[in-house]
């Protein structure tokens, strides 16, 4: 049986994922997490839209991101906000580590989502699996940069279906704990 842990390490790639704030610490208004990765492999590297407030903050390292048609370059104390709906991806830029934090308001079930993909991501499972994607996208209502979301709606409710009866699932109690610890 799994529990949540702050902190999620990846050994072979020497990447750490630290909650620093989640739900349950803030009357559910926000759920904060620090990153440091060498590639940033999982869904922010992809562009992607999602319905809540995203703030990213670079600690150390530069990161891109794009952020609507905009593309720019982020260092040490440059701050980002990325408004509900907007495409957005961010990815390293160099060949140094990249120290990051992101901030989702309201948090919604990204806790859990980057519970999952970190631990995919950590067991060397095929998180990127189309099916596997689509299930978690559909659970956590992202969607991708393109085509239009009104199309990718009632694609990925058929995939994710089809998805789900193959044994793909958007929460495994082994990454997050029992239900009953979820506070989403």
């Amino acid at each position: 049986m799994g529990e949540r842990s702050d902190a999620i390490e990846v050994p072979r790639t020497g990447e750490k994922f630290v909650f620093l704030k989640r739900p349950r610490d803030t009357n559910g208004e926000l759920v904060e997490i620090e990153f440091f990765v060498r590639d940033f492999a999982l869904v922010a590297a992809r562009p992607h839209i999602h319905t809540n407030t995203e703030r990213v903050e670079v600690i150390a390292g530069t990161a891109r991101m794009r952020r609507g048609r905009e593309e720019q370059s982020l260092g040490p104390g440059d701050t980002l906000v990325i408004p509900p709906g907007m495409v957005h991806s961010l990815r390293r830029e160099g060949e140094e580590f990249l120290h990051f934090r992101l901030q989702f308001r309201p948090p919604m079930k990204v806790e859990t989502l980057f519970e999952t993909l970190i631990g995919l991501h950590r067991d060397g499972k095929n998180y990127r699996h189309p099916l596997q994607s689509v299930v978690m996208a559909r659970e956590h209502d992202t969607y991708l940069g393109g085509p239009p979301i009104w199309l990718q709606k009632p694609l990925f409710a058929a995939l994710a279906s089809i998805g789900r009866l193959l044994g793909y699932r958007a929460r495994y109690e082994k990454y997050s704990g029992p239900e009953s610890q979820s506070a989403e």
